[in-house]
């Protein structure tokens, strides 16, 4: 059957009972320290933890005489630290050790002994925090959430659940961390406070039996209600211990007879290794042996062949000395051959170097001779081409100046004509201008008559009039390109060349380009007259080109 450990109709009815209202009572702090300082308000509440605020007050004065701030608590020595509370005060020697176990537990996890960090956390990761230091009570940790940063927890001592043990709503085998446990389960957070008023107020109705508030003897009976209820669970402790201590020999026997187990297969296994090593140093010792015959028939192999090699080695040398020998006989002979052969070629080459003198000297006097006829010879030639390109020169000057009057007067005549078809082209425009005007006149006086046809007959005449001008503008392009085109030819026909272009010839093709007519387009007419006046050019040019031929070949014979 399940214990219930907390009952929750009278463990309701108590906190109904003693809640008729109060408030947090006052938390001093260490001189020297702030009034909100976290690490302060947590050494008041260790102080607080199963005793009285005036056994607190006068234990911080205590302190505050002696050291300067909270962490020099934690350095001392755990008797230095009773010797500072007091000696006499309740249950100096466990809160001694609880305080320096929590204040070194802070230091190992922020490397200084503060808890300014926590104010930056959520509410759930303080009391984590706060709650999981080392060795904290309950009682110290809930008092510290709810002064330092408003974070109601439980706040319950041993002495609390002695009292609601006697007032029948707490099982007598439930610890202080069990009850508060269920309390923070089963109470919303912003209940907590009441919760610890009421078990505040019973605690200071059971200890008003003592006949002054603040005396000893009320301090002797807080001490006594703890000590009943650590006397009470002393028993349960020691049958967990008990059976703790018989399941850890249960393990401890499982684990010496598995490391029989193991060590019996160590040695098993040591035994196999060894034979294995055994048989791996015999093959080993064969495979040397072995090894080392096969060297000893190596070496004797390579004696063998070095007694070979030197014998080889020995005719080698004695065949290369009887060559040496032949060699040497060879070139004394060839050496002798040599000197004879060029005894002869000097011979031969002092008389070649004779017969080349004497060819010499007569070739220099053949050069000379002919070098005076060449330039006898030359000075006449130069004589004739100087006169010859004297006359040359006057002829082609002549030609020019013939085509340079020839071009002019061509330019003259085509800038008439341009003339008169600019004239002829103004005259026609003047003149569509005004059959424009007339007809409009006459559409207009049409329109007034028939006001129903008024639109349609606009943008007819609109799109009438502009017809005529784009043929107009084209007429006119097409007159002045043909114009442009044969002035072109006529500026080609005034280069100076050594043709020969009469009148006539150049006023046909002017007259050519100029008719506009009906079949053929003025680009066709200017490509002809450019075709034609090009073949009168290059016919001209192979004329004079022949002329100038046949007077060349008359010079020279």
């Amino acid at each position: 059957m399940k214990i219930e450990l907390v009952r929750p109709s009278k463990f309701s009815a108590v906190v109904r009972k003693f809640a008729s209202g109060g408030a947090l009572g006052p938390t001093p702090v260490l001189a020297g320290h702030e009034a909100n300082d976290p690490l302060a308000i947590l050494l008041t509440n260790y102080l607080l933890w199963e005793s009285t605020p005036a056994q607190a007050g006068e234990a911080l004065e205590k302190i505050a005489r002696i050291v300067v701030d909270v962490n020099e608590l934690r350095v001392m020595l755990e008797r230095e630290v009773i010797e500072t509370i007091g000696e006499k005060y309740p249950f100096v020697e466990e809160r001694a050790r609880r305080l320096r176990a929590t204040f070194n537990d802070i230091f190992r996890r922020q490397h200084r002994t503060s808890l300014d960090h926590l104010r930056g956390l959520s509410r759930k990761d303080q009391r984590a925090y706060v709650e999981g230091l080392a060795e904290i009570p309950p009682f110290v940790a809930g008092r510290t959430l709810l002064v330092a940063f408003e974070n109601p927890a439980p706040i319950l001592d041993d002495t609390s659940v002695e009292l609601l043990h006697r007032e029948g709503a707490v099982d007598g085998t439930a610890t202080t961390a069990e009850v508060a446990a269920w309390i923070g389960k089963n109470h919303r957070q912003e209940e907590l406070p009441r919760v610890h008023f009421a078990l505040d107020a019973m605690n200071r109705a059971a200890l008003k039996s003592a006949a002054k508030p603040n005396s000893k003897e009320t301090v002797k009976e807080g001490m006594k209600f703890r000590e009943a209820y650590l006397a009470r669970h002393d028993g349960f402790r020691a049958a967990i211990e008990a059976e703790r201590a018989k399941e850890e020999r249960a393990k401890q026997e499982a684990i010496e007879a598995e490391a029989r187990a193991i060590e019996a297969r160590r040695l098993e296994e040591i035994a196999r290794e060894e034979e294995r090593i055994r048989q791996k140093r015999e093959a080993e010792e064969a495979r040397v042996r072995a090894k080392v015959e096969r060297e000893a028939a190596r070496i004797a192999a390579i004696a063998q062949r070095e007694a070979d090699r030197i014998a080889r080695e020995e005719a080698k040398v004695r065949a290369e000395q009887e060559r040496v020998e032949k060699q040497l006989e060879r070139e004394a002979l060839a050496r002798k051959r040599a000197e004879d052969a060029e005894k002869r070629r000097l011979q031969v080459e002092a008389e070649r170097r004779k017969k080349a003198e004497i060819a010499k000297k007569i070739a220099e006097k053949k050069a000379a001779l002919a070098k005076k006829l060449a330039a006898k010879k030359a000075l006449a030639d130069a004589k004739k081409a100087k006169a010859l390109a004297a006359k040359q020169a006057a002829q082609l000057k002549a030609a020019k100046a013939k085509e340079a009057k020839q071009a002019a007067l061509a330019k003259k005549l085509a800038a008439k004509k341009l003339a008169a078809e600019k004239k002829l082209a103004a005259k026609k425009l003047a003149a569509e201008k005004i059959a424009a005007q007339k007809l409009k006149l006459k559409q207009a006086e049409l329109a007034k008559r028939a006001l129903a046809k008024r639109a349609l007959a606009k943008r007819a005449l609109a799109k009438r009039d502009l017809a005529k001008r784009n043929l107009a503008k084209r007429d006119l392009a097409k007159k002045s390109a043909a114009a442009k085109s044969a002035k072109k030819v006529v500026k080609k026909a005034a280069k100076p060349t050594a043709t020969k272009i009469t009148r006539k010839t150049a006023k046909k093709a002017a007259k050519k380009a100029a008719k506009p007519t009906a079949k053929k387009s003025a680009t066709s007419a200017t490509k002809k007259v450019s075709n034609k006046a090009t073949k009168q050019v290059s016919a001209g040019k192979a004329k004079t080109n022949a002329r100038a031929a046949s007077k060349s070949r008359g010079r020279r014979r």
